[in-house]
């Protein structure tokens, strides 16, 4: 096997490690899946999303996005209004317990990869971290944009 092949199947394995974990906690303290907080964070600035936005925001099908967000929606935690520019289409936003949930879920999802994190990196080892996988995925974004 290769180094590249390895480094990939180590990523997406501790990719699933985190998601289980964060996933876990999430549903144990908030009643909230890790999904459900991702709905939420991509919601988190305001801007009503149409479900396609949502779905490519997510990297996930239109389809899985608008089972996820009537999921989301039938907790109270979004509302879908229809959209001005297209009455065809509708839009979704964060409601005011929405908006709560995801504060305080925050602080657990936080903690959650705190356990799993730290002690094991430091904070530049994180932060660096971070910033190469932004960089692929901006890189991504732009590759597929052009």
């Amino acid at each position: 096997m290769t180094r590249r092949v390895r480094w990939l199947t180590d990523l997406v394995r501790l990719e699933i490690v985190l998601w289980d974990h964060v996933d876990a906690r999430l549903k144990q303290e908030h009643d909230l899946p890790l999904s459900s907080f991702e709905t939420l964070l991509v919601l988190a600035d305001g801007t009503p999303r149409r479900i396609g936005d949502l779905a490519g925001e997510l990297r996930i099908t239109i389809g899985g996005a608008s089972k996820l967000a009537e999921r989301v929606r039938a907790a109270g935690l979004i509302e879908r209004t229809a959209d001005p520019g297209d009455r065809r289409a509708s839009l979704v936003a964060l409601t005011p317990l929405g908006r709560e949930r995801l504060t305080t879920a925050t602080a657990t999802y936080d903690a959650a990869v705190a356990e799993k994190l730290d002690g094991v990196l430091n904070e530049a080892e994180q932060r660096s971290m971070h910033d190469m996988i932004r960089r692929l995925l901006t890189d991504r974004a732009q590759r597929s944009h052009s």
